[in-house]
């Protein structure tokens, strides 16, 4: 399965857009199953392409997460935090503290 995070926002604006990708083949088999599950439990194939505050400031992080599954199922969400539900935050958290690309 391959994550990509992509994040532009905050005080920055799109000159700060950041991009985190992870292939749960290539972590290790813990941190892999972790983000496997978090996908799971979000139940991210079915979340709809788009969640937005309804009053985002030019401050507020705009996140678009693609998600690519073994089987070739992609799905692609953009969303502000306070818009996701509590397991996409923590998905995206997750990916949020791994290294920018």
């Amino acid at each position: 399965m391959r994550l990509v995070l992509n994040s532009t926002g905050g005080f920055t604006g799109p000159a700060g857009a950041q991009t985190r990708t992870a292939d749960t083949a290539a972590l290790s088999a813990g941190d892999g199953a972790r983000l496997r599950q978090l996908v799971r439990d979000c139940d991210f194939f079915a979340l709809p392409a788009s969640m937005q505050s309804p009053a985002p400031q030019s401050w507020d992080f705009l996140y678009t997460l693609t998600v690519q599954a073994d089987d070739g199922l992609r799905h692609t969400v953009s969303y502000h935090l306070d818009a996701a539900p509590p397991a996409l935050r923590e998905l995206t958290a997750a990916l949020d503290a791994r290294a920018p690309d």
